[in-house]
């Protein structure tokens, strides 16, 4: 008669990591500016043409060319400091969303829930009379409380060169 469903099964993980935060005496629109000049930014349509027509060298090609020269890339940002002001926060933010597709698939190929944190979140604010801060998850912290990523060398590579990237904005 009718199928037989089983539940779906739960599991509750503590999950705690390490906030890197980078301040600047330059002010928010010079380091986001920094920030841009130093990043490209990715045609999330462009991607997916490489993905709809399976070609895998094309992506990689494309995404060699847009990573250059940090290795990363922008794939979506977020301007939120207007909404803030709007509701009476005196700041300035944005958030963006950093990463290389194709060194993503160092962590992809163990979880893939890898796409919690990849690509890294990167949130750039400042608040009126206050230095300029780059707030962002250290992602050897992060992606170290995923057990089957032991193996994985990327989180080591971001922390080492991602947030080189960004210290750099901020000097």
């Amino acid at each position: 008669m009718g199928e037989f469903l089983v539940p779906p099964s739960k599991t509750l993980t503590h999950f705690a990591g390490t906030l890197v935060t980078i301040r600047s005496e330059k002010s928010f629109f010079d380091v986001t500016k920094a920030i841009e000049s130093r990043l490209q930014r990715l045609s999330v349509p462009r991607l997916i043409e490489y993905v709809t027509s399976a070609d895998r060298e094309g992506l990689e090609i494309y995404v060699d060319q847009v990573s250059k020269p940090s290795k990363f890339a922008i794939f979506w940002e977020f301007e939120q400091g207007s909404t803030m002001r709007l509701a009476g926060i005196p700041i300035e933010s944005k958030f963006y969303l950093v990463g290389n597709a194709v060194i993503a698939r160092g962590l992809f190929q163990y979880t893939g829930a890898a796409g919690l944190g990849a690509p890294v979140r990167i949130c750039v604010s400042q608040r009126d009379g206050e230095d300029t801060r780059i707030d962002m998850d250290l992602p050897s912290a992060f992606f170290g409380k995923f057990p089957e990523m032991s193996e994985s060398d990327v989180p080591r590579l971001l922390d080492d060169e991602m947030v080189k990237v960004f210290e750099d904005a901020a000097a």
